[in-house]
C-alpha cells in the first residue's frame, strides 16, 4: 500500500467532500480516504499495484475538481498532461480563467454581477412602475444578454456542477446550476411568445447573490485558518548562516542565507533584531529579550545570554544573538508545531460524521423532492408555477451549512489555544477533552514547578562540594526535573563535571554510573542495595535522594516541591465543573500525599511504576472519561491510554508524541483554559449543526410549497437569499467563539 496527499481545487461544499471521498471508498484499490473542505487537502491509501496517482487524478478530474501535488496558484495555468487537452473545454476554461484573472478579479466579478442584476431586476420589473418601456424584442433580447453575462461570471457553478451530477456525486453547485439552467431555458421561449414569463431576473440574483455569499464565505475561511496558522505566517523561509572557517571573530565572519529546512545541527546563526529563532539552539555570543508568545502564550518577554537554551518560534527583540542549532531544521520546536497545526486543521471531529453522512444523501434527496413538487405543482396550477417551486426547492437547500458547522468552529478554537501555547494534535482532541470527568495528574512538572535541596547531609570523608560534584555530575546525564535542582543550587557554580561511563537512568529509582572507576549511585531509597537500604527512610515531608556506592552510603539530599502558583486555582475551577482530580506519582508517599493536601485532592497514589500508573488508569476509566496530564518518559503509555491526554512540552519527546494534547504553557491555569475552549467550541458546534439541520428542515418543505393551501409560497430570489444567509449564519456563529476569555492566573496558592 502507498500513501499520497495532494490539494484539490474547486470543492464548495460537504457534498464535494463527502462526494469524493464516497466515490473512492467503493474503489477496490482504495484502502482509505479523507478529504478535507476547508484546507482542500486529500489524503489517500492505495494499493499502487492496481492504479497510479495519475489515474487518480484523472478519476477527480472527471468528478469535476482540480487535483495538484502543491497548493493551487491562480496565477498559473493548471498543468496539461498532453497536447490533446489543449483543444478541451478544461483547457479552454483554463484560458479564460487566465483572462479574467488579469482584467476580470474576483472583486470586479462581483460588483459586475451585481450591477447587471439591478439592471435586469429594473428591466424585468420595471413595466409594474411604469418605467423601463421597451419594445418586446429589444426587452428580450437585452434581457438574454446581460443574463449570459452573469451567467459567464458564475460559469464554475456550471462546470463543476454538471460535472459532478454527471459523475453520480451532485453537490451544492449542481442544485445551483439545475435551478438556474432550467429557469433559463424556460425564459427562452419568450423569444417566440412575446407574452411569456421571463425568469431571467431570478437567474441573475440567484447566481450573484450565491457569487456573494460564497464570496464572503471564502474570506471568513481564509481568515479562520490565517488565525489558526499564526506560526506559518510569522515563519520566515530564509536564515543567515556564520562560515566560521578562518574568521577572527563571530563578528566578522561571512554569512550566508539560506532556507531554513538546510540548517544543520552544530550550524551557527545570525539572528538580528525583529527575527524569529527558526531552530532550537543555544545562545553563543550575544544577550536579547525573547518574545515567546508564539510558542508559549507568555506575554512577557525572557532575557537570554550566553550558554541558555532557546527555542524555535521565538522573536528576538533587542539585540544580535549567534545562536548554535542543537537540532536539524526539522526536529526542531517550531517544525513540530507548525506540523501540528496542519494536522489539526486537516482532521475531522467524530461530531462532524453525522454532517458527513447526511452530505452524502443530502443533494440527490433534494433534486428528488425538487421534481416531486414541481410535478404535484403542475397538476395543481401550471408548468411556469412548477418550474418556479422546483428552482425555489433546488435553490434554497444549503449543504454548506452542514458541512462549515464543524471545521469552522475548530479553526477558531485551534486560532485561541496557539496563542496561549496549547496545540491541540487533531480535531478528535476537542471532543474528548470536553468530555472529561476525571483528572488523573503525575505530579512532578505538572502540579509544581520544580524541586530544590534544602539540605545536604554528609556522611562521607569527603567534602561537601566533593559530594555535590558526584551527585551533579550523575544528575547531569539525566533530564528528569531533579537534575535541574542540582544545577540552580548555589554550589553548581564551582562544581566540577569528572568523566562518566556506563550512565543509565533506572526509572522511577533514580541514575548510576561509573566515574573514576568507581560506581555511583543516586537515586531514591529504592536504588540502593538492599544491606544499606534496611535503616533509611524519608523524613520531614521530603525527597530524598541517597548518593553511594555498593558499600556506604556518601550523603543525602533533601529536597522539596515547589507548588505551581496557580494549581490551586486550577483545582478549585474543576471542581465547580464537577471534575474529580487524582495524583499518580512516582515519587514517595509523604511527600506526594503533601501536595495532595496542599491542593485539597483526596485521591493520591505514590510510588508508581509505569506499569503501576496504566492499571490505576484502566481502574479509573471504568467509571470515568479521564484526562491524564503528565511531563515525563514513565507517563508515555498512560498519555497513549487515556480518554484525552496532556503533555507539557519541557519533557521527553516520547511523552509529546503519546499526548492528544502539547502544553508549552507553564502556567497549570492553561489547563483549564484549554477544557473550557474544548466545552464551548463543541456547544458552538452543535449548535452550528442544529441551525443547519433546523434551516433545511424547515425552508426545503416551504420551498416545496407545503402552506399552499395557505397562499404562501417562496420567490427562487428569495430562496437564494436564505440559502446564502444560512451558511453565514453558521459562519457568525462559529466566530463568536474569538470572544472566548482565558482565565488569567491569580498566582496563588
Amino acid at each position: 500500500m502507498k500513501e499520497a496527499s495532494f490539494f484539490i481545487e474547486n470543492m464548495s461544499c460537504q457534498a464535494c467532500s463527502s462526494g469524493i471521498e464516497r466515490s473512492f471508498k467503493r474503489k477496490a484499490f482504495c484502502q482509505d480516504i479523507q478529504v478535507h473542505l476547508l484546507s482542500k487537502k486529500a489524503h489517500i491509501t492505495y494499493d499502487e499495484s492496481q492504479t497510479s496517482l495519475e489515474e487518480i487524478f484523472a478519476l477527480i478530474r472527471k468528478m469535476g475538481y482540480e487535483p495538484h501535488l502543491q497548493p493551487y496558484d491562480c496565477n498559473t495555468e493548471p498543468p496539461q498532461d498532453s497536447k490533446a487537452k489543449a483543444l478541451s473545454l478544461t483547457y479552454l476554461n483554463s484560458l479564460i480563467e487566465s483572462f479574467d484573472a488579469h482584467f476580470l478579479p474576483k472583486k470586479l466579478k462581483l460588483y459586475l454581477s451585481s450591477t447587471i442584476s439591478i439592471l435586469v431586476l429594473i428591466l424585468s420589473w420595471g413595466e409594474m412602475f411604469n418605467i423601463a418601456k421597451l419594445p418586446s424584442m429589444w426587452h428580450f433580447g437585452i434581457l438574454l444578454f446581460l443574463s449570459l453575462i452573469v451567467m459567464h461570471i458564475g460559469r464554475d457553478f456550471y462546470i463543476r456542477g454538471f460535472k459532478a451530477l454527471f459523475s453520480k456525486n451532485p453537490n451544492m453547485d449542481s442544485l445551483i446550476a439545475i435551478g438556474t439552467t432550467s429557469a433559463f431555458l424556460y425564459s427562452l421561449q419568450g423569444a417566440f411568445m412575446p407574452h411569456a414569463h421571463l425568469y431571467f431576473d431570478s437567474v441573475c440574483v440567484i447566481i450573484t447573490l450565491v457569487l456573494v455569499g460564497k464570496s464572503i464565505e471564502t474570506n471568513s475561511k481564509n481568515s479562520a485558518l490565517q488565525s489558526a496558522s499564526t506560526l506559518l505566517r510569522l515563519n520566515q523561509k530564509i536564515v543567515q548562516k556564520v562560515l566560521t572557517e578562518s574568521a577572527p571573530s563571530l563578528s566578522q565572519a561571512q554569512i550566508q542565507s539560506l532556507p531554513t529546512q538546510e540548517i544543520k545541527q552544530n550550524d551557527i546563526l545570525k539572528v538580528l533584531p525583529g527575527e524569529m529563532i527558526m531552530v532550537d539552539g543555544i545562545v553563543i555570543e550575544g544577550a536579547s529579550s525573547l518574545d515567546k508568545s508564539a510558542i508559549s502564550g507568555e506575554s512577557l518577554p525572557i532575557l537570554v545570554k550566553k550558554d541558555d537554551k532557546v527555542l524555535s518560534g521565538s522573536l528576538n527583540l533587542d539585540s544580535v544573538l549567534y545562536i548554535k542549532a542543537t537540532k536539524n531544521a526539522k526536529d526542531s520546536t517550531l517544525h513540530k508545531i507548525l506540523e501540528l497545526i496542519q494536522k489539526a486543521q486537516e482532521s475531522k471531529a467524530p461530531i462532524a460524521s453525522l454532517a458527513d453522512k447526511i452530505a452524502g444523501i443530502f443533494v440527490p434527496l433534494v433534486i428528488f423532492l425538487a421534481l416531486c413538487a414541481g410535478a404535484f405543482w403542475w397538476g395543481m396550477r401550471d408548468f411556469e408555477f412548477a418550474l418556479s417551486i422546483f428552482v425555489a426547492t433546488l435553490v434554497i437547500s444549503c449543504p454548506c451549512a452542514l458541512g462549515l458547522a464543524t471545521p469552522m468552529a475548530i479553526l477558531h478554537a485551534q486560532a485561541i489555544s496557539n496563542k496561549m501555547g496549547v496545540f491541540f494534535k487533531d480535531s478528535k482532541a476537542f471532543q474528548t477533552l470536553s468530555e472529561i470527568t476525571h483528572i488523573v495528574f503525575d505530579k512532578t512538572g505538572t502540579l509544581t514547578q520544580g524541586l530544590e535541596i534544602k539540605q545536604i547531609e554528609n556522611l562521607s570523608s569527603l567534602t561537601e562540594q566533593e559530594v555535590f560534584n558526584l551527585a551533579y555530575t550523575l544528575e547531569s546525564t539525566s533530564i528528569h526535573l531533579i537534575s535541574n535542582a542540582f544545577k540552580s543550587h548555589h554550589l553548581a557554580h564551582n562544581a566540577t563535571l569528572y568523566p562518566i561511563t556506563d550512565s543509565q537512568n533506572i526509572i522511577g529509582k533514580g541514575v548510576k554510573g561509573t566515574i573514576q572507576g568507581r560506581e555511583y549511585v543516586i537515586g531514591n531509597i529504592d536504588i540502593l542495595p538492599p544491606h544499606l537500604a534496611h535503616s533509611f527512610h524519608t523524613q520531614n515531608n521530603k525527597i530524598t535522594l541517597f548518593l553511594a556506592t555498593n558499600d556506604e552510603i556518601l550523603a543525602l539530599f533533601s529536597l522539596q516541591d515547589r507548588l505551581k502558583m496557580d494549581a490551586k486555582q486550577t483545582l478549585e475551577l474543576f471542581k465547580q465543573h464537577n471534575i474529580s482530580s487524582s495524583i499518580i506519582s512516582g515519587d514517595n508517599a509523604i511527600n506526594t500525599q503533601n501536595v495532595a493536601l496542599l491542593l485539597d485532592i483526596t485521591e493520591s497514589y505514590s510510588k508508581a511504576l509505569p506499569e503501576d500508573k496504566m492499571q490505576l488508569l484502566k481502574e479509573k476509566s471504568k467509571q470515568h472519561k479521564i484526562l491524564m496530564v503528565g511531563d515525563g518518559a514513565n507517563d508515555a503509555p498512560t498519555l497513549a491510554y487515556a480518554h484525552a491526554s496532556m503533555a507539557f512540552a519541557s519533557s521527553f519527546d516520547i511523552a509529546s508524541q503519546s499526548a492528544d494534547i502539547i502544553n508549552y504553557n507553564e502556567n497549570t491555569i492553561s489547563i483549564y483554559n484549554a477544557y473550557a475552549l474544548a466545552r464551548a467550541s463543541i456547544v458552538n458546534i452543535k449548535q452550528n449543526l442544529v441551525f443547519a439541520f433546523c434551516y433545511n428542515i424547515a425552508f426545503i418543505p416551504l420551498a416545496m410549497g407545503v402552506l399552499g393551501g395557505f397562499d404562501i409560497f417562496l420567490h427562487p430570489m428569495f430562496c437564494a437569499f436564505a440559502m446564502s444567509l444560512s451558511s453565514l449564519s453558521v459562519i457568525a456563529n462559529a466566530a463568536r467563539l474569538k470572544k472566548f476569555k482565558c482565565i488569567e492566573s491569580q498566582n496563588r496558592i
